[in-house]
């Protein structure tokens, strides 16, 4: 598989909302038992296309940074350990997401200003 055809299949996994082009919130009263399984849908959702992004791209696994692979076994490990604790779980996935946006959340911002500028780093 080549790099252009595993970021076809990571292009092709990130779109088709749920519901598509239909208002999501108006769809639901808050707090009722329809707004709760909206969202276990769309975590869901989000979840199944993160395996084909995986899929599109398990190719290349064997190329990834290992300092990486093993801040991503921590943090998966840290999360796991929690077993159905659930809103511990969520504390934990909100402190590891803060961590990684205060890493890269700035660079980030400065690449995107310079592509859509049309300008390459």
């Amino acid at each position: 598989m080549s790099h252009g055809s595993a970021l076809g299949g990571i292009a092709l996994a990130a779109d088709w909302p749920q519901i598509r082009n239909r208002s999501k919130l108006k769809s639901v009263e808050p707090g009722s038992v329809d707004a709760y399984y909206m969202l276990a849908a769309y975590v869901f959702d989000l979840t199944r296309k993160l395996e084909y992004v995986y899929k599109a791209a398990r190719p290349f696994v064997l190329q990834a940074d290992p300092t990486l692979a093993a801040e991503i076994k921590r943090d998966n490990e840290a999360l796991d350990a929690l077993g159905t604790k659930w809103k511990a779980i969520a504390e934990q996935a909100e402190e590891i997401l803060l961590r990684l946006y205060g890493e890269i959340g700035e660079e980030h911002e400065t690449l995107l200003n310079l592509v859509a500028r049309g300008r390459r780093a």
